[in-house]
């Protein structure tokens, strides 16, 4: 990894993605894939894979300052659920580990007001995301 900062965010992220990782392993039955805790709420499937496909376009956007809708697979099972989680997990890691710090000093091409600044913003668009959506 080229940067400390990059390795400290990269850290802190991963303790909020391993929770989720944890939570997901507690389920067993397929049935609670479809679960939603209200009528118009995303189903617990498409929740987790909302929140790990999301945060990988944050964090590649880095590097590519694209900001494009995540390849969002279909499962039909937990165990799908789980290995696609952990696929995204493994493939955010990866696009982390190449992150410079001083690429995260750059300023950015964004065009969301939230996410103008320097490109650590896409970072902390990303850290706030797994926690709302995990809560």
């Amino acid at each position: 990894m080229n940067g400390t900062q990059a390795e400290k965010l990269m850290t802190e992220w991963l303790e909020h993605r391993k929770v989720l990782e944890a939570l997901l392993n507690t389920i067993v039955d397929d049935e609670h894939i479809d679960f939603k805790p209200w009528d118009g709420a995303m189903s617990l499937g498409e929740l987790a894979l909302h929140m790990a496909g999301w945060n990988d376009v944050f964090v590649s956007m880095v590097k590519t300052e694209v900001f494009s809708p995540p390849d969002i697979p279909k499962c039909e099972t937990m165990e799908d659920l789980r290995k696609s989680v952990k696929n995204f997990t493994e493939k955010t890691k990866a696009a982390f580990e190449i992150i410079a710090d001083t690429e995260l000093e750059a300023e950015n091409t964004a065009s969301h007001p939230k996410l103008k600044g320097t490109k650590n913003n896409y970072l902390a668009a990303m850290y706030d995301h797994e926690i709302h959506n995990k809560g």
